[in-house]
């Protein structure tokens, strides 16, 4: 299947720089965003890791079948959370740096995403939109009881992130397996979209821009700074191209 894409990053209207991390490429069928945890240092150097990680790993990589395609993301991620925590060590100005990720590989009619933290990966399909990723933060850890009742009281912030790269030496990271079809859209996006953005009006700004796809990242970074911009924001989308 042929897939475009569009992205667009942004440093929002309250950051002081841009700790978001991007790469996108329709050929390689590969794209990346990655959103370097606020409050810790360095989060521009541990998203750009990371990224650059995934892509060079994949560079190197001859060819992958089916189901050869999971094993090598994991692989590929654990490796670089095991580098991203080794660099931390290495200074006091980036210890304990860590970032989100949201990585799609498009492998025939298929999309592998590989997904840490909460930047998320969403798929709009005949004018319905769906959140494909679960945000990794106690909020919702509680909620479905992978920690106990007591978490939010020990720790007051819902959205603070239970799993990203560089939190932890073991690495988890959900990969999910999506058949694609044409007409169908994915949104990859950092909470700096969805922080200032509701589901709703992702939804109708999608609708509205639906048959020009290339503008719609810029329209959607527009809106989350019309919002406030409280965060850094970037946006990419794939597009199942019709035959």
């Amino acid at each position: 299947m042929r897939i475009e894409m569009y992205g667009a990053t942004d440093m929002g209207r309250v950051r002081k720089n841009n700790q978001d991390s991007l790469f996108y490429n329709a050929e390689m069928g590969l794209l990346i965003v990655a959103d370097g945890i606020g409050g810790r240092k360095a989060g521009e150097v541990a998203s750009a890791l990371a990224v650059n990680g995934i892509k060079e790993a994949y560079l190197n990589c001859d060819s992958l079948r089916h189901e050869e395609v999971e094993p090598f993301l994991i692989k590929t991620i654990d490796q670089v959370n095991k580098d991203i925590i080794t660099k931390g060590m290495s200074s006091t100005q980036m210890e304990g740096m860590a970032t989100t990720l949201n990585a799609i590989l498009f492998v025939g009619d298929k999309a592998y995403i590989c997904h840490m933290g909460d930047s998320r990966t969403y798929l709009y399909q005949r004018g319905n939109l769906w959140q494909l990723t679960l945000d990794h933060n106690i909020e919702n850890y509680v909620e479905r009881g992978w920690l106990p009742d007591g978490s939010l009281a020990l720790n007051p912030k819902p959205g603070a992130l239970v799993r990203a790269l560089g939190l932890s030496a073991q690495c988890e990271v959900d990969v999910y397996e999506l058949k694609l079809q044409a007409g169908e859209i994915l949104l990859t996006c950092s909470d700096g979209l969805t922080g200032m953005v509701q589901d709703r009006k992702l939804l109708r700004i999608i609708k509205e821009y639906e048959q020009r796809l290339y503008e719609l990242p810029q329209r959607l970074v527009q809106e989350a700074n019309e919002a406030g911009g409280q965060d850094n924001i970037t946006v990419v989308i794939s597009a199942v191209a019709r035959s």
